[in-house]
């Protein structure tokens, strides 16, 4: 695969990148979206409309959207946890939202085997959606990592691991990209060949439901930097993890969710990550503004799960069908706001 090429109608001197975390779809969404009358198989039988509504204005201000999808995608029948397939109607909603790439590197991508992988791939190539982090086979890998993307002259790299599968093998010939020093030296390796202007790193990695990044993730952070990378943004842990802005440098060792069903604390809170990156004198990072996110569960918000921009909410109790759902939004992101205030880290 070539350059992916995308023209926007923009200022020339500065360029805009969201960053979204995990989008996971457990039983209970899936029994939410199911539409009545639908077979439960049927791949569009399943409504997502309302995830994400609220949010289709931040995703689209920006020039370029990205989203971590936590599951494989097409198998029957369709299961929630511990091994993940969504219906193509939720990658299909996705993109409708306005998001143009889809992470593939997690550690639930060979929930299904090699039958979750080729289904996964190939609804996306149906969407036309671009992807990485899983390839078809080895020819597929060095030809499309790091993803290569160019937005009005800058050429974006995007490379994206996970720390595992599960102990589950990648069945051959496919390739999920991992946490290791000669494979990333080689994408990012890459990444220079192909001039890239700016280099994002996107491992799935680090400790669930620690607000914390490990040494394992420090020491991972900094390879990526001595690799040439321009950015490192975090998914996995399922709850956010401190936005760490040094000089031209951007780490964010979690976004945390970005919608599933989860109740343990701290993870209805979510990050999305707007990057903006100036092109004159020469490419650089110049901002990281992070944008606070609320997974709202059927009955809280409306009567389906949904997202909310939190800060947008704060002062809007009344439109709540549940008040405690509102109560517990506004103390979690006061509680864990420090995390993501780049002054406090």
């Amino acid at each position: 695969m070539g350059l992916i090429s995308l023209c926007c109608a923009i200022a020339v001197d500065t360029l805009t990148i969201l960053f979204a975390g995990d989008l996971m779809q457990h039983q209970p969404q899936l029994n939410n979206a199911h539409i009545d009358g639908t077979p439960l198989n049927d791949n569009y039988g399943y409504d997502y409309s309302d995830y994400f509504k609220y949010i289709a204005e931040e995703v689209n201000r920006a020039d370029l959207a990205v989203v971590n999808m936590e599951f494989t995608v097409g198998v029957t029948p369709f299961t929630g946890y511990p091994t993940f397939s969504a219906p193509a109607a939720l990658a299909k909603e996705a993109a409708d939202a306005g998001f143009d790439i889809f992470l593939c590197a997690n550690n639930h991508i060979c929930d299904k085997g090699k039958r979750g992988l080729r289904s996964t791939l190939d609804t996306y190539d149906t969407l036309g959606i671009e992807h990485t982090g899983a390839f078809r086979d080895s020819r597929d890998e060095i030809t499309r990592n790091p993803l290569m993307v160019e937005i009005n002259g800058l050429r974006l790299a995007l490379v994206n691991v996970t720390y595992g599968t599960n102990g589950i093998p990648v069945p051959e010939p496919y390739i999920v990209g991992h946490l290791d020093s000669s494979y990333i030296r080689k994408a990012i390796g890459r990444a220079r060949e192909k001039d890239a202007d700016i280099i994002i790193a996107l491992p799935h990695w680090g400790d669930e439901y620690v607000t914390t990044p490990n040494k394992i993730q420090r020491r991972w952070e900094e390879f990526f930097y001595y690799c040439g990378a321009d950015a490192v943004i975090g998914g996995h842990p399922h709850i956010i993890q401190p936005l760490v802005v040094r000089e031209e440098r951007i780490t964010l060792y979690s976004m945390g969710n970005l919608i599933s069903n989860m109740s343990h604390e701290g993870t209805p809170l979510g990050l999305m990550l707007r990057i903006k990156i100036a092109t004159e004198p020469i490419p650089h990072i110049c901002d990281a503004e992070p944008i606070p996110v609320w997974c709202s569960r059927k009955g809280m918000f409306s009567e389906k799960y949904t997202i909310l921009p939190v800060e947008r909410y704060l002062d809007k109790e009344e439109l709540f069908l549940n008040k405690a759902d509102y109560k517990m939004m506004k103390e979690t992101y006061i509680k864990y706001k420090k995390l993501f205030d780049k002054d406090a880290n």
